[in-house]
């Protein structure tokens, strides 16, 4: 009878675990493949490369520019979506006249998809027509003969895509996190009022220490979302003006689907799966490690 039954359990997790399969690990296959083999141009293999195409790519001088900006992009956008995205749900919990509003012109940025976010952004940074030029010239903080080109210079242009990344990153964070804190016992709220603890003291002694697990994960899935962001910056700026706003993901794209370096696609693709996950270890470890143990056993 048990054996009939694993049997049937068996049978029952096998269209999952061929899905799983074809969906997750054959794409992994693939990649290192191309990572470790030259390819032609219509991406089949033609010879075992060992590391040469990690090699190439590591000389490649854009290649180092291209690290520099996914890592001020994701620590850029990362870090001030958390601050404001906390802000905003300590406010939205708060519960002022209006939140409710408030939560559901929130939420239009994230419902929006990527691509409408930025081709609305890039048009309203165009130097001739666009709204932010119009704004800045009303509140006579640019002279009106001025009509700069916000993307055509790599610094302006850079800096203004993590803004896109920041606005578009902070509904879903603020939703979360105020979801976080309606789940904190108000008993505990009212122990700690009881106790003197108030403003700054309250936020950071109590309210968020109670919240640690959902800051964390908030922070984990934003990393990894920024990270390989790509709608808003290709359609922005298509890594220019001078492939200087490019990031490890559309640094990808344009190797394989703009020059057909398949090859290059792949050791990027190695390399951006390698970071990820040692950033998702370093911030588990970080966050659930010795300190949360210690804090258990406080609390026990």
């Amino acid at each position: 009878m048990r054996r009939k039954e694993a049997v049937t359990a068996i049978l029952c997790l096998l269209p999952a675990a061929f899905l799983g399969g074809v969906l997750i690990f054959y794409p992994i296959l693939r990649t290192l493949e191309l990572a470790f083999f030259h390819m032609d141009p219509v991406g089949r293999p033609t010879g075992f490369a060992g590391w040469t195409n990690f090699t190439n790519l590591l000389k490649d001088p854009l290649f180092g520019r291209v690290v520099f900006n996914t890592l001020i992009w994701t620590v850029g956008v990362v870090t001030v979506t958390m601050v404001l995205g906390m802000a905003v749900a300590l406010l939205l919990n708060s519960r002022p006249p209006g939140y409710r509003i408030a939560r559901l012109l929130l939420l239009l940025p994230w419902a929006s998809s990527l691509t409408i976010s930025a081709i609305t952004w890039r048009w309203m940074l165009n130097g001739q027509y666009g709204a932010i030029n119009q704004l800045l010239h009303s509140l006579h903080l640019m002279p009106t003969t001025a009509q700069p080109e916000w993307l055509a210079l790599p610094r302006p242009a850079f800096e203004w895509i993590i803004v896109v990344g920041i606005w578009v990153s902070v509904p879903f964070t603020a939703i979360v996190l105020q979801a976080g804190l309606q789940s904190i016992p108000s008993d505990i709220h009212e122990a700690g009022w009881l106790d003197g603890a108030s403003g700054w003291k309250h936020l950071r002694h109590l309210t968020l220490p109670m919240m640690k697990s959902v800051v964390v994960t908030v922070a984990l899935l934003n990393t990894i979302y920024v990270f390989n962001s790509f709608p808003i910056i290709w359609i922005m700026t298509r890594g220019g003006p001078m492939d200087q706003t490019h990031i490890m993901i559309t640094y990808l794209y344009k190797q394989a689907f703009t020059l057909s370096e398949y090859s290059s696609a792949g050791a990027i693709a190695t390399l951006t799966f390698i970071i990820l996950l040692v950033i998702s270890l370093i911030i588990l470890r970080l966050s659930f490690g010795r300190g949360s143990l210690a804090s258990g056993d406080e609390r026990a």
